[in-house]
């Protein structure tokens, strides 16, 4: 059986940046949006599956692929749908189209099951998961980056500290906090100049309300950047961000 989910959108003032394209942070927001609504229409989301088997999804890696970038006013249709799922993960495809039916851009997901209480991996197959769902191809042949370099202290940006509003239902610091946290990494010259064409981030290690965070950026090459944030003497977050010019 086929399992997704479909919503239609309105790019906003509020999800825009100086130049009215819909920034990262609105569309992982989005991204998000449509992750919760996927699993609510099989009762698999985390409020149901906390409630009736103790466990939560938690995502460890979400990259953005935009291959034009939206900008307010416009009227995009996403889609959801699973293309894979095995053991203790499975992998989520978000389409966004424009009303002519070209791409704006896709999220590629990954997702974890993990015990509420010992915070310990769960097997999917301990979850009501359908066992019927049929799994969709990608709509584009996205694989994740390899990130596997320690930023040293000669690429602090800033310092933080995580606080209330940071915190969602699964008591960590939600995924999309960290994506502001790592743009505050950017220089205004970044944004002046430059276009995001590739977005990932990827979950190392969860964080808490109060916790102090460390900012770190290296620039790959001249069209690659790695974000890391640093938190209670693990690495909490990598991003990696390919942009072009203007």
């Amino acid at each position: 059986m086929r399992y997704e989910y479909r919503k239609d959108f309105e790019v906003t003032y509020s999800q825009v940046d100086r130049w009215l394209d819909l920034d990262p942070f609105n569309a992982i927001l989005m991204v998000q949006q449509m992750n919760t609504q996927f699993f609510k229409t099989f009762s698999c989301d985390n409020i149901s599956c906390k409630e009736r088997d103790n466990a939560l999804w938690v995502i460890t890696k979400t990259r953005i692929h935009y291959e034009r970038t939206p900008k307010m006013g416009d009227e995009i249709s996403a889609v959801t749908a699973s293309i894979k799922t095995h053991g203790y993960k499975t992998e989520l495809d978000s389409a966004f189209t424009f009303s002519d039916g070209s791409v704006a851009f896709v999220a590629r997901q990954e997702l974890f099951v993990i015990d509420a209480t010992s915070r310990e991996p769960r097997k999917i197959d301990t979850l009501r998961y359908p066992e019927d769902m049929d799994y969709v191809p990608e709509t584009l042949a996205l694989k994740f980056f390899r990130i596997k370099e320690e930023l040293g202290e000669e690429s602090l940006v800033y310092s933080d500290r995580y606080r209330l509003t940071d915190i969602d239902y699964s008591n960590h610091v939600n995924n999309t906090v960290y994506v502001r946290y790592a743009m505050n990494a950017l220089s205004p010259d970044f944004f002046e100049n430059r276009m995001i064409v590739d977005f990932e981030i990827q979950y190392r290690h969860e964080c808490y309300e109060g916790h102090e965070l460390s900012v770190y950026k290296s620039d790959i090459d001249a069209d690659t950047t790695d974000i890391q944030i640093k938190s209670d003497g693990n690495i909490a977050i990598d991003v990696r961000i390919v942009s072009r010019m203007r």
